[in-house]
């Protein structure tokens, strides 16, 4: 009975044959999933990190970001700058101001006569009425 010499019936040799794991060909899909996740984990980054700065959720989301400034001319032509802190509640450096800012600060100051806003080495004029 415990001698390994000892013939096993062919009853005993199913049950192990049963028991052993098979033996699969090619790769498993876990490992696939695994390979997949660790290459978009490396990729999204690294596309997100290649773009031209700032780009939204990248590295450098921030970094290449200036500060805005904003520049009034009165009726007699003289350049003064203007708080844009005074005007927006947070003046926050990923929001595009360009399109907005101007027009509004044409609204609350009443001696503009143009509008000349810059953001990140891009500049807006406008004219006010």
């Amino acid at each position: 009975m415990g001698d390994p010499n000892d013939d096993h019936s062919d009853g005993d040799r199913d049950v192990a044959a049963s028991v052993a794991p098979a033996r699969r060909r090619g790769w498993p899909i876990g490992s696939i999933a695994v390979i997949a996740v660790i290459c978009l984990q490396v990729a999204i980054p690294l596309i997100a990190f290649l773009q031209p700065p700032p780009q939204k959720f990248g590295f450098q989301m921030y970094s290449g970001l200036g500060s805005v400034t904003a520049t009034v001319v009165d009726a007699e032509g003289n350049e003064h700058s203007y708080d844009v802190d005074s005007l927006v509640a947070k003046n926050r450096p990923e929001i595009n101001w360009l399109g907005r800012l101007p027009g509004a600060i044409c609204a609350v100051d009443s001696d503009a006569e143009a509008v000349r806003v810059e953001q990140s080495g891009v500049t807006r004029s406008a004219e006010c009425d």
